[in-house]
Parts: C-alpha cells; structure tokens; sequence
C-alpha cells in the first residue's frame, strides 16, 4: 500500500509533467506518413510534428500508404491543437 507521502510526491511528479508541456494551435497542412504531421500555426510557422504512442509503417514499407491515407483522413486540413514536452531526434 502506498503511503500518504508516496502518492503526493507521484501527484506532484505529474502535475510538473503536465506543466512543463508547451501547446500551440494550427492548421495540419501536410501528411508525411502514418505518424508525422506539419502544422501551420497562426504565425505562419511549420512545425514537424510526430504523433507520440504510435509506431505507423514507412512509406516503403507494407501498409505505409495506408497508414498515410488513413492519418490523411482523420487530421489533413483540420485544426489541431499540439501539445508537447520534448523534441525527437530529428528535432
């Protein structure tokens, strides 16, 4: 069982998590692939944005082109809202 103090520091933990996540709002104008967006914000900026959690095909690889259509389908030209905390190792 987990003390009192054990679950306020996990608490705190996630709060600072959340808190340090930065946001902004756009427009998805571009479908790399099955895991990769750019987004237009209102400043007119591009941002290379790669979905968290999810492990799309490549394009060369079986079922890329769908993972693309797909992604295509459900975010191309939509508003978005972005949240993240770190950056990839492509930046």
């Amino acid at each position: 069982m987990l003390s009192f103090a054990r679950l306020a520091l996990i608490a705190l933990a996630l709060v600072a998590t959340v808190a340090t996540a930065d946001t902004f709002e756009g427009r998805v104008v571009r479908v790399l692939d099955g895991d990769t967006v750019d987004v237009l914000d209102a400043g007119k900026s591009s941002h290379r944005v790669r979905l968290a959690g999810i492990d799309a095909p490549e394009k060369g690889q079986a079922f890329g082109t769908r993972a693309k259509q797909l992604l295509l389908e459900l975010a191309g030209g939509k508003s978005v809202e972005v949240s993240w905390h770190k950056r990839d190792r492509y930046g």
